[in-house]
């Protein structure tokens, strides 16, 4: 008796899911369910719906009748009929995403530069209510000091 280890079985299973279109289907499902707008609250229900192919029968199938359809010529091109036919709404939706993302980094680069326009106009305000709190605190002083001397002028013109 041969004894396989787990890590030669997972192998074997991998190839059988490549040979069998087992991985591209999956794959084709994950990439629509990644890229789908309004994802569904149940990420199997979205699953089985496209894998079952729309029609009630699975694309998949169960074992015996997938390992007589996969050397059957009839099937395998009808399968990937079936796969391009299922590759097409992705494409699709694919430009539609490219197109939205090209919108997004157009409004999000005009969106910095109004923030750098801002940030400038900011800094400006700053500068000149900095400016403004020193005239007047020099405007105090000046007032403070001739208020001062006045008050003197008046004194020693009272004492004389």
């Amino acid at each position: 008796m041969t004894y396989r280890t787990p890590d030669s079985k997972k192998e074997d299973f991998r190839r059988y899911l490549e040979r069998s279109g087992g991985i591209d289907a999956l794959t084709s499902v994950l990439v629509g369910l990644y890229e789908e707008p309004d994802r569904p609250l149940e990420s199997t229900e979205y699953i089985k719906k496209y894998l079952q192919g729309g029609g009630g029968n699975e694309v998949l199938g169960n074992t015996n009748s997938s390992s007589s359809k996969s050397n059957n010529p009839a099937t395998t091109s009808s399968s990937s009929a079936t796969s391009s036919a299922a590759l097409a709404p992705l494409q699709h939706n694919y430009q539609q995403q490219q197109q939205e993302n090209e919108k997004f980094r157009k409004d999000n680069k005009e969106l910095k530069n109004q923030v750098k326009e801002l940030n400038r106009t900011i800094e400006t305000l700053r500068a000149n209510l900095k400016h403004s709190r020193e005239e007047a605190k020099r405007a105090r002083s000046q007032q403070q000091s001739s208020s001062q001397q006045q008050q003197q002028q008046q004194q020693s013109g009272q004492g004389s």
